[in-house]
C-alpha cells in the first residue's frame, strides 16, 4: 500500500506541476497557455508576470499568434469530447468575454493565422482537406479543397502562406502561397524533392526553412521576383553552432529575424544572428516587446516557465522548480550517439533516475515519428525517472531535429529501419551496464513501436506499454479522415501493400511479455477498434494483459486528470512487472 501511495503522490506531483507556454504579447500583456487550473487555457499576465488571470474556460487546442495591437485571441477548441473536430472561438482580452468567432462546420484544425480579424485557417473532414476564410460573426467560406497535407502559417490578408505535401512526393514539402486579391494559388519550391517548411511573411517577402543546398537553412523568397536569398543577419554567432533544425522562427516589430535552432537535442535562439543569454535547455518561441525578450523553456528536469532577458541578463517572470522531493530522484541527463544494425548512428537521450545501476530500465520510444526526444519537459519520461527508472531515448531514423536525410529514412519503411534502431538502443543499455531488465514504452507512434517490438522481438522485453497506439494499419486507414488518411499514404510512401507486413496484429502470436495497453475512447488518430480486436486476439490466446480505455477523451492529453488516468496504470504496471 505504501509503495502504491507513493506512487500516485510521485505522479500527482508531476502531471499537476503548472506549466506556462508564451504565445505572445498583445495590449502590453503577456498572452499564454497554462494548466495551472487543471486544463491547458489561455491565460494574461503583466509583462512581469503579475496579475494573472484565465481567459478561456474548457481547454484550447491551437492559438493563433497575437499581434501587438490585437484586443482578440483566437483560437479552436475541439467540441466532440476528443475527436477533434474543432471550432475556432475568440476571446477579449480586456473583459474576458469568450464567444465563436464565426458560423462553422466543426472540423479538425490544423492550422490557423490572423491578421485584422482575418482569419484563415487549414482543415480536414472525412472527404477533403480544406482551405478557409472567414471573419467574425460571419460564415466560413472554403477557398480550395484538396487531398494533398496542407498547413497554413501566416496570413496577412493580401496573401496566406502555408505549406504541405503539394506534389505527391512523399520526401518532399513545398511552400503553398494564396493571392486573396486574385484567388491565385502557387506552389513554390526552390528544387524538386526538397524539404520547405513553416513560411512566414516578411515585409513582402515570404521567410521559410529549406534544406534545398544541404543542410537546413532560412531563405527569404520573393513572389514578385520571383528570386530566393539567404537573410542578411547582423550578427554571425548562429555560425558557430551546426543547427540542424528549427524548432519555430519569426520577425519582430522592428523586423529582424529571430529563430530556434536545434542542436544535438537543445535548443538555442537567435535575434538577427546573434545568440540569446537563457538557461540551458530548450525555448519554445519568444516574442520582443521594447528592450526586452520573452520566452518560454523547459529541460527534462525544469518544467515550461516564462522568462525575460534584458541584456544578457534571463529571469524567470512565470513559474517554478519541480519540488526538492522529486528532484532529488533524478539523475543525469545525457545524450549519446550508439549504432544500430546498418551502422547507421543514432543519437539518444539517456536519463538516469538516482538508482543502482545495472537496474530496470525503459527504452521510451516517442510519437510522430516526425518528433524527437530532447532536453524539454515531458511529464511521461520525468516520471518514470521520478519513480526510479533509467530512460534511454532513442531518437529512431525518422526523428526531427537531425536533419531532413536523417528524417527522411522513415518514409516507406515505418516499422523497419526504426525498429531495429530501438531495438540496438536496448542492446546499448544492456552492453553499457545501464540495465538489468528492459520495457519498452511509448504513446501514439511510440505506442505502435511498443506493439510491433513485443511481437516482433518478443524475447527482448520484461513488459511493455503502449498508448494510443496502432496494432492494424490496414483498419485505421479505413477508419482515418482525409488529412491521417493522407498521413498514412505519406509514411508507407504510397505502398499500400505493406500496412499488412507492418502491423502488430501479424505477428500477435509471437507475444509473450505482459502488455499494459492504455486507450482514449474517442481516440480519431489511432482509432480504438483495431486495438480492440487485438485484446479480443490476447484473449483468445490468453495472454497477460491489461487494458485501460479511458472515457471521453482523444489523442491529445489537455486536463491533468487525463495524465494521471495515464500515468498512473503505465508505472503500476511497471512497478509490478520491471522492478520485481
Amino acid at each position: 500500500m505504501k509503495n502504491l501511495y507513493q506512487t500516485l503522490k510521485t505522479i500527482e506531483t508531476i502531471a499537476r506541476h503548472p506549466l506556462y507556454y508564451l504565445v505572445g504579447i498583445a495590449r502590453e500583456k503577456l498572452i499564454y497557455l497554462s494548466n495551472e487550473e487543471e486544463v491547458l487555457d489561455l491565460w494574461i499576465s503583466n509583462l512581469d508576470g503579475g496579475e494573472k488571470r484565465r481567459i478561456t474556460h474548457g481547454g484550447v487546442f491551437e492559438v493563433a499568434k497575437p499581434h501587438k495591437e490585437d484586443k482578440v485571441v483566437f483560437y479552436t477548441r475541439d467540441v466532440t469530447k476528443g475527436r477533434e473536430k474543432h471550432r475556432v472561438f475568440m476571446t477579449e482580452l480586456d473583459d474576458g468575454k469568450e464567444t465563436q468567432a464565426f458560423d462553422m462546420e466543426p472540423l479538425r484544425i490544423f492550422g490557423l493565422a490572423v491578421k485584422d480579424n482575418f482569419i484563415i485557417y487549414s482543415g480536414s473532414t472525412e472527404k477533403d482537406i480544406g482551405l478557409y476564410l472567414a471573419h467574425p460573426g460571419e460564415k466560413a467560406t472554403k477557398l480550395l479543397s484538396t487531398d494533398k497535407f496542407l498547413f497554413v502559417t501566416d496570413t496577412d490578408s493580401r496573401i496566406t502562406v502555408g505549406f504541405g505535401n503539394l506534389h505527391g512526393n512523399p520526401k518532399s514539402y513545398e511552400i503553398f502561397i494564396y493571392n486573396h486579391l486574385t484567388n491565385e494559388e502557387i506552389i513554390y519550391t526552390p528544387k524538386e524533392g526538397s524539404v520547405n517548411e513553416m513560411p512566414k511573411l516578411y515585409k513582402d517577402k515570404v521567410l521559410f526553412a529549406s534544406n534545398f543546398e544541404g543542410n537546413k537553412k532560412l531563405y527569404l523568397y520573393d513572389p514578385k521576383k520571383e528570386s530566393i536569398e539567404e537573410p542578411n543577419l547582423k550578427g554571425d554567432d548562429y555560425k558557430k553552432l551546426k543547427i540542424t533544425d528549427y524548432i519555430d522562427f519569426g520577425v519582430t516589430d522592428d523586423e529582424k529575424i529571430w529563430f530556434i535552432g536545434l542542436s544535438e537535442a537543445r535548443g538555442y535562439a537567435y535575434i538577427d544572428g546573434f545568440k540569446v543569454n537563457h538557461p540551458e535547455g530548450t525555448p519554445g518561441t519568444l516574442d520582443v516587446y521594447g528592450d526586452y525578450i520573452y520566452m518560454h523553456f523547459s529541460s527534462l528536469k525544469q518544467p515550461q516557465s516564462i522568462y525575460r532577458i534584458h541584456k544578457d541578463k534571463w529571469e524567470r517572470v512565470i513559474g517554478k522548480d519541480l519540488p526538492k522531493e522529486i528532484r532529488v530522484n533524478l539523475g543525469e541527463v545525457k545524450t549519446i550517439r550508439y549504432k544500430s544494425y546498418d551502422g547507421l548512428e543514432i543519437p539518444c537521450i539517456i536519463f538516469e533516475a538516482n538508482a543502482p545501476k545495472p537496474g530496470p530500465t525503459i527504452i521510451f520510444v516517442h510519437g510522430g515519428p516526425w518528433s524527437y526526444v530532447g532536453d524539454y519537459w515531458r511529464a511521461f519520461i520525468t516520471s518514470l525517472v521520478a519513480s526510479g527508472f533509467h530512460i534511454v531515448a532513442p531518437n529512431f531514423r525518422g526523428s526531427t531535429g537531425y536533419g531532413e536525410e536523417f528524417r527522411l529514412l522513415d518514409i516507406g519503411d515505418p516499422g523497419g529501419g526504426d525498429l531495429m534502431d530501438v531495438i540496438y538502443a536496448r542492446k546499448y543499455a544492456v552492453d553499457n551496464g545501464l540495465a538489468s531488465r528492459v520495457a519498452i514504452m511509448g504513446y501514439s507512434y511510440g505506442g505502435y513501436m511498443t506493439f510491433l517490438a513485443t511481437t516482433k522481438e518478443p524475447d527482448l522485453w520484461v513488459c511493455g506499454v503502449a498508448g494510443a497506439g496502432i496494432t492494424d494499419w490496414e483498419e485505421s486507414y479505413k477508419l482515418s479522415d482525409a488529412i491521417f488518411r493522407q498521413f498514412i499514404n505519406i509514411l508507407f510512401a504510397g505502398n499500400m501493400n505493406k500496412l499488412k507486413d507492418r502491423s502488430p496484429i501479424t505477428y500477435i502470436e509471437n507475444l509473450k511479455a505482459p502488455l499494459c495497453i492504455i486507450h482514449p475512447q474517442n481516440d480519431t488518430r489511432t482509432p480504438l477498434k483495431p486495438v480492440l480486436e487485438f485484446c479480443r486476439k490476447l484473449l483468445d490466446m490468453n495472454r497477460t494483459f491489461e487494458l485501460h480505455v479511458l472515457p471521453d477523451i482523444g489523442h491529445v492529453i489537455l486536463k491533468t486528470d487525463q495524465l494521471i488516468n495515464v500515468l498512473y496504470p503505465a508505472i503500476t504496471f511497471l512497478n509490478k512487472h520491471l522492478k520485481q
